[in-house]
């Protein structure tokens, strides 16, 4: 337990990033060359701290973000692009935070949960979101308790089907990025398979893979039809040119006889005249065959790359998507363990809490929870105080009569060492 956390001293932190924090990024830079600024448009965006801290961004992939202030961030991101594309300036880069990561209530309040945070939320404040203090007599908080039980359940059992969905979702993301014939259900749900949910977002994934599939085999089907077309135009025109040549060489033979003829007068001139124009004539007929043949295999450089774009941008669409799908896999696991606690808390640990408590009039008690260093610390605050973004907010109710040692939260403590 730590004590004594003075508001001040919380201020600097509210400022640093963590997970499930929403951000937005603009990236820029100055062209001297066109003296415009250029817009990184791929890079412009609201994108979502992950559970590992980092965020996920297109050409520069996981950007660390954990306990970073938002213009450090932005610095890091310059720096990176900078890195990776070659640039010779740093781009300039701005991070703003559009939404933190909520707080969390528990304890003696009407309505635990999470909640949304803002800047400069005092625990008072904290209290007054979650509906203020809860009942201060024991039916009243077995009530209350009961309720949060039902509620938490409920939101235990829609984190569960979405997580199902995304798990199932990532399998199918995943084969499409190795172009497998086929995706496999995850470890995690094989055993699954047969519940009404598992099944329907198997099928729902295995639609909409074959359908991807199939439109990207009849688009590659497409272009190889085409190439094999102009490839078969090419030999005829080949063979065209072929013929062309040899009665083009039969007509200066018979060229070069006539002249003979006519330099000797035994030949008249139009005669000679007429040959020659069917020697142009064959010599055209040549320089069209040659063109069309550049112009075919012209045709065919372009159905090949078409069929790499194509590929090449299904690939693209199936990481970005994928990346997406893993940062809010994160997130949805990271609420299943909040809720699982506040389950925990509702059905077992506070009507325990409370029973151990006695009939005495209890006054409220406040703890917070949140990571220092990386590591979860318990500090004792008052109403005053500050709450940060991920902050567990707790709400105890203790004794008068007994002194802080009869408070729920001594009570609970002691039931834990027991």
């Amino acid at each position: 337990m730590v004590f004594g956390v003075l508001a001040a001293e919380a201020e600097p932190a509210a400022c640093r990033l963590g997970p499930e924090d929403r951000l937005q990024v603009k990236v820029f830079d100055w062209r001297t060359g066109s003296g415009e600024a250029y817009q990184w448009q791929a890079l412009n965006g609201e994108f979502t701290v992950g559970a590992d801290g980092a965020v996920s961004l297109p050409l520069l992939g996981g950007v660390p973000a954990l306990d970073l202030t938002p213009s450090a961030l932005a610095e890091a991101i310059g720096q990176r692009l900078q890195a990776r594309i070659g640039l010779a300036q740093r781009p300039e880069a701005s991070v703003q935070v559009v939404k933190y990561r909520p707080f969390y209530v528990v304890g003696s309040v009407e309505r635990p949960g999470e909640y949304d945070y803002r800047p400069d939320l005092s625990v008072l404040q904290a209290v007054s979101i979650a509906g203020g203090l809860g009942r201060s007599r024991m039916d009243g908080n077995a009530l209350g308790f009961e309720r949060q039980a039902l509620e938490g359940r409920g939101d235990l059992r829609a984190l569960s089907a979405e997580r199902t969905e995304l798990l199932i979702r990532q399998a199918r993301l995943d084969a499409e990025i190795a172009e497998r014939d086929v995706f496999t259900v995850p470890p995690d749900l094989q055993a699954r398979q047969g519940e009404p949910a598992v099944a329907r977002a198997l099928r729902e994934e295995q639609a909409l893979f074959e359908t991807r599939r199939e439109a990207l085999r009849s688009q590659t089907e497409t272009l190889t039809q085409s190439r094999a077309l102009l490839e078969r135009q090419i030999g005829a025109l080949a063979a065209k040119d072929v013929s062309l040549a040899h009665q083009l060489s039969v007509t200066r033979q018979e060229l070069d006889q006539i002249a003979g003829l006519v330099s000797s007068g035994l030949a008249v001139l139009p005669r000679k005249l007429a040959i020659e124009e069917n020697a142009a004539q064959y010599e055209s007929s040549r320089l069209d065959v040659q063109l069309a043949t550049l112009r075919a295999q012209q045709d065919i450089s372009k159905a090949m790359r078409d069929m790499a774009d194509i590929r090449a941008k299904e690939r693209n669409d199936a990481l970005l998507e994928a990346s997406q799908v893993r940062g809010r896999l994160g997130d949805v696991t990271q609420k299943l363990e909040t809720v699982r606690g506040l389950v925990f808390q509702a059905e077992v640990h506070g009507p325990a809490v409370m029973a151990a408590a006695g009939p005495a009039r209890p006054v409220p008690t406040y703890a917070v929870t949140r990571k220092v260093d990386g590591h979860p610390t318990t500090l004792d605050v008052g109403e005053g105080d500050l709450v940060l973004p991920g902050d567990v907010v707790r709400v105890e109710m203790a004794d008068p009569a007994q002194g802080e040692g009869a408070s729920l939260v001594g009570i609970a403590r002691r039931a834990d060492a027991d």
